[in-house]
């Protein structure tokens, strides 16, 4: 663990990566400090860009969307070239959440879409003038993504989950929008000033977010923690499995697993899906092996990938720049 940070450090950093919009008076009762601290160690983490900033956690499918996933790995391409695609991405409404990976993929793009028309199109221009940078690609759509706390910050922690893309869309408006993006773009804006940006009373809007929060379209709020500011490295791992037999089994292992903060499924990928936040490959790699003494004889085979960076972040389906 970074010197830089502390037991208290953590313990605020647990508590605002899966519940950031909490006051500070509730966070001083939950770490037994003083606001004064709570809100000077905030600032020190943001400052260091430990906390890198706040969103607020969207169900796609309440907003009546699909997710698709789409892995490449290129061939034959220079750093000139590959840098010229990633400005191209970054310009492109297509590619929402865009990650540099290393591994058996390099990149990851995650699309919004309501139509596979409307991917359709955009995704044969890309292809057709990228293609012979490609040495291939995979497309999936995504079924679910289930968000657990950093548990690994804490000794112990919340066994808990938010579950993402289960359920069925719901109504919302032009002001409802309005109000999902200022808060995927700051979790923590206050309701004074999100009355002034939507041009509503201060009443009026905590009414509008508390609804968007009922209907969960709004699943939570969230602080983007930078965990190589920790000293940690954060890896996807696929498994394709023999048989689905322990699948619930291998879902509950997920959910109180220390390190496991993601777990994904889709429609043609992996059958069991995880992201984790380690120390090092060494711990990755005990993660694998010991997902492999568990479920022995139903793993066929397994691959992984590790975070570099982000191209593009998008947090709202629907919008078009990052």
């Amino acid at each position: 663990m970074s010197s830089l940070i502390d037991l208290t450090d953590r313990k605020l950093l647990y508590e605002l990566n899966w519940k950031a919009r909490q006051t500070h008076s509730a966070l001083a009762k939950k770490l037994r400090v003083s606001k004064q601290v709570v809100g000077y160690r905030i600032k020190q983490l943001e400052k260091q860009n430990i906390i890198k900033s706040y969103h607020a956690v969207i169900d796609w499918r309440k907003l009546g969307y699909n997710s698709i996933r789409v892995y490449l790995k290129w061939k034959d391409i220079n750093l000139e070239k590959e840098e010229e695609i990633y400005r191209r991405i970054k310009e492109d409404p297509l590619f929402m959440w865009s990650i540099r990976f290393e591994g058996e993929i390099d990149i990851a793009f995650y699309v919004w879409i309501k139509e596979v028309q409307e991917f359709s199109k955009k995704w044969f221009e890309f292809i057709s003038k990228y293609k012979k940078y490609i040495q291939n690609y995979e497309i999936y759509e995504s079924v679910d993504m289930v968000h657990y706390p950093m548990k690994f910050l804490v000794d112990k922690p919340e066994i808990s989950e938010l579950v993402i893309g289960r359920e069925k869309e719901v109504d919302y408006d032009e002001l409802d929008y309005e109000i999902l993006k200022i808060v995927t773009t700051n979790g923590q804006t206050p309701i004074t000033e999100i009355a002034k940006k939507i041009k509503r009373t201060p009443k009026a809007a905590l009414y509008r977010l508390k609804k968007l929060e009922k209907k969960k379209i709004i699943m939570g709020y969230y602080a983007l923690i930078d965990e190589t500011k920790l000293g940690y490295v954060f890896y996807k791992i696929d498994f394709y499995l023999n048989d689905m037999t322990r699948l619930k089994e291998m879902n509950e292992y997920a959910k109180q697993h220390k390190n496991v903060v993601y777990r994904m499924r889709t429609i043609g990928g992996p059958d069991f899906e995880i992201e984790v936040i380690v120390k090092d490959v060494i711990e990755m790699k005990r993660i694998i092996n010991e997902i492999r003494e568990r479920f022995p004889d139903i793993i066929g085979h397994y691959r992984f990938h590790r975070f570099e960076y982000s191209i593009k972040q998008i947090y709202l389906p629907g919008e078009i720049s990052s």
